[in-house]
C-alpha cells in the first residue's frame, strides 16, 4: 500500500542527475561468463561512457545483471554490472550498457568534468 506520492520520496535515485554520456572509444579487455555460464576473455571496444558506465559493442551474449571486470589499456581494473544488453541483427554485434560496481574508483571521467579530452582520461 502506497501512503506517499513520489513526489514526496527523499531518495537517492529521485535526485540523482543522469551523468552525461561522452562518445570515447577505448579497448578494453572483458573478463567473466557469457549468457550460458562459459568463462571468457575478450577485447571489447567502448561506444560511450558517463561518469558511472558506458557502453561496449561485444561479440558474445551477456546477461543482464552479470558481473565483468573491464581491463583498460593503462593497467586499471574496473569491476562493472551489466545493465542492459541489445543484439543488432544487421551488423550481428552486441552491446551491453554497464555500470561501475565501486563508483568512488578513477574511471575515464570523473565528477566535474564537462568534456573529454586527452589529459583527464584515466582508463
Amino acid at each position: 500500500m502506497k501512503l506517499l506520492p513520489d513526489s514526496f520520496r527523499k531518495d537517492s535515485l529521485k535526485n540523482a542527475k543522469p551523468s552525461k554520456r561522452i562518445p570515447l572509444r577505448i579497448r578494453f579487455k572483458v573478463a567473466g561468463k557469457d549468457e550460458n555460464g562459459f568463462v571468457f576473455e575478450e577485447y571489447a571496444e567502448s561506444v560511450d561512457v558517463s561518469i558511472g558506465g558506458g557502453c561496449l559493442i561485444f561479440m558474445k551474449d551477456i546477461k543482464k545483471g552479470e558481473n565483468l571486470k573491464l581491463y583498460s589499456p593503462k593497467g586499471g581494473l574496473f569491476l562493472v554490472s551489466v545493465r542492459w544488453f541489445r543484439y543488432d541483427m544487421r551488423k550481428n554485434i552486441r552491446y551491453f550498457g554497464f555500470q561501475l560496481a565501486k563508483p568512488g574508483n578513477p574511471w575515464v571521467l570523473t565528477y566535474g568534468e564537462t568534456r573529454a579530452s586527452r589529459s583527464n582520461i584515466c582508463a
